[in-house]
């Protein structure tokens, strides 16, 4: 009860906080239609439920103050936006320039070529500059502005250099051990990697770069850095053209050039490593390991994730390549070392019980994330008991990758596309962070508004294992199916897309998060509530977000690409 009073009181001083702009606004804004009146209003007043209990009315009257919060915010943010100069670096729509997309292959195959074969390479480096011990980089989590202050694992780079020998080009795969990496960056590992294979002659369709997720490894986005200094010190840049790095800012600068670097290294590595063998296949259910921090998908629903097993004909290390879903949040937010969670024991695990490499993709972790473990720490020291559940999990996680059967073996065909999108931020906190160089994602100026370049794609192996490639970081109900959080809806609407799993026929679909980019939360549109997540139960950190519509925008261009492609 007193949080519920507490929150109500949190919410009516917002309110009274912000009434007298909120009037200035309305009073600027007296030329505005009907139409977008009316449009505040049914967001206001979206969602509300038959009142026949004294819980209902609460439910309501809380959902009426918190949806107001939401208007209010978004048009306080939306005019700092108009003030804020623009960065220099922002285009017209007109100079987009496509060469390092990848439009993946051209036709679809329903099966091997003849004369096909597997061939994979496998590299991995690890991502922690020379010079760490300077404490001069930054944790990637939140706004916290936390300088590192140790290496408790490794944050690595994993890649897989792939190819079915079609001659329609190899296939890469890498995950790095971060938040997230926004396009410029992956498009800037794939122009160095392009290069390389232009150099060496190998054709290559599609270059991928995903995130793990790992909320304790170094800051490869930038929102972690000094917000407020970037806050002041961009408008100076942006309001007399200046491009480039901030000054004071040489740390996180060499940084990302260091990352970018040696994640092109890592490829080029990968490529080199490449042998014939064969490619097997099976899923896995770890539910007993991992929840839903909300409570809507149960155990009995949390999907089972997809392993590919490779071995190599030469006898040499075999490759696991495993679709985890689930949050690497083991550590938590007050935590100073650099560390990938789980992961790094799955590929300590893998190596020390097999010998074999290892690559993670992560799935549609939207609030996924590991449950209770209860680990017997007695006999530990200190730091050995900082990273017990973490470890735990990770050897939990491996030890069910390596045992799994993996009897279906895939022919030598793959099948892979992409589409560039232009997503437009309906969620101006994304365009602020954009503005303030926060984030460094290519902007680019549309006859209405703003849009950021972004892409979908579907990879598929052996026409039997798809992989859905999306930019953010998904909601598992968005791709899993609506039913399996029991159809919950935060404005009363419905969510008319279907469970995404089965959406090339004949094939077992799964989701990649953060593939290409880093978009933020993406959640079905009925259930997004942008600051409601303050409620609690049910609800998310939506202003982490593109905007509302975000996962009809993904899903409705997913679908698109598979109906163009999947003929």
């Amino acid at each position: 009860m007193k949080k519920l009073f507490m929150k109500i009181i949190s919410v009516i001083l917002s309110l009274v906080m912000v009434f007298s702009v909120g009037c200035a606004e309305a009073s600027a804004a007296e030329n505005n239609t009907a139409v977008e009146t009316k449009s505040v209003t049914e967001d206001i007043f979206a969602g509300m439920k038959p009142v026949d209990s004294g819980d209902a009315f609460l439910d309501n009257f809380l959902k009426v103050l918190y949806n107001t919060l939401n208007v209010v915010v978004e048009v306080l943010v939306k005019t700092i936006c108009a003030v804020y100069p623009d960065p220099a670096s922002w285009k017209d729509i007109a100079d987009h320039v496509t060469d390092t997309f990848l439009a993946g292959r051209e036709e679809y195959k329903t099966s091997a070529d003849a004369g096909n074969y597997w061939s994979l390479g496998y590299s991995s480096r690890s991502l922690v500059p020379d010079d760490f011990e300077s404490g001069k980089y930054y944790l990637g989590r939140d706004l916290m502005n936390k300088k590192a202050e140790g290496v408790y694992d490794d944050m690595r780079i994993r890649v897989v250099a792939i190819d079915d020998n079609s001659g329609d080009g190899a296939v890469v795969v890498g995950a790095i051990d971060a938040l997230g990496v926004t396009s410029t960056d992956v498009r800037s590992i794939r122009a160095g990697v392009l290069e390389y294979c232009k150099e060496k002659g190998i054709a290559v369709s599609s270059i991928n770069i995903m995130s793990t997720h790992a909320h304790s490894a170094l800051d490869t986005q930038g929102v972690s850095t000094e917000f407020f200094y970037k806050l002041f010190a961009s408008s100076f840049q942006n309001l007399f053209g200046i491009e480039g790095p901030l000054p004071f800012m040489e740390a996180p600068t060499y940084f990302k050039q260091y990352f970018i670097e040696q994640s092109i290294i890592a490829v080029e590595e990968a490529f080199e490593d490449m042998e014939s063998g064969s490619l097997y296949y099976d899923t896995i259910d770890a539910s007993e390991y991992i929840k839903d921090k909300r409570g809507l998908v149960s155990k009995e629903d949390i999907p089972e994730f997809a392993s590919l097993y490779f071995v190599p004909d030469s006898g040499s290390e075999d490759t696991y390549i495993a679709d985890i879903t689930c949050h690497p949040t083991s550590f938590s937010a007050s935590n100073g070392l650099v560390a990938s969670d789980y992961i790094y024991y799955i590929d300590q695990y893998i190596k020390t019980q097999e010998g074999a490499n290892f690559v993670m993709i992560q799935g549609a972790c939207g609030q996924i994330s590991r449950d209770n473990i209860d680990v017997d720490t007695s006999g530990m020291d200190e730091w050995e008991e900082k990273g017990a559940d973490t470890k735990f999990l990770g050897e939990k996680f491996g030890e069910y990758i390596i045992s799994a059967e993996y009897e279906t073996e895939l022919e030598p065909v793959i099948n892979v596309h992409h589409k560039e999108i232009v997503v437009t931020p309906e969620n101006s906190i994304l365009a602020l962070a954009c503005e303030v160089n926060l984030v460094n994602n290519q902007v680019y100026y549309l006859e209405d508004g703003v849009g950021i370049i972004s892409e979908i794609g579907y990879l598929e192996f052996g026409n039997k294992v798809g992989f859905a490639l999306f930019p953010g970081e998904l909601y598992p109900e968005v791709f899993w199916g609506h039913e399996i959080i029991g159809d919950t809806t935060w404005d009363g609407s419905e969510w008319e897309y279907p469970a995404l799993n089965n959406s090339v026929e004949g094939v077992d679909v799964y989701c990649v998060n953060l593939a290409n980019d880093a978009l933020g939360y993406v959640l079905t549109d009925d259930n997004f509530a942008f600051m409601g997540h303050i409620i609690g139960e049910g609800i998310a950190d939506e202003v982490l977000s593109v905007g509302k519509h975000t996962g009809s925008y993904f899903v409705s261009n997913y679908l698109e690409l598979i109906d163009n492609y999947v003929k």
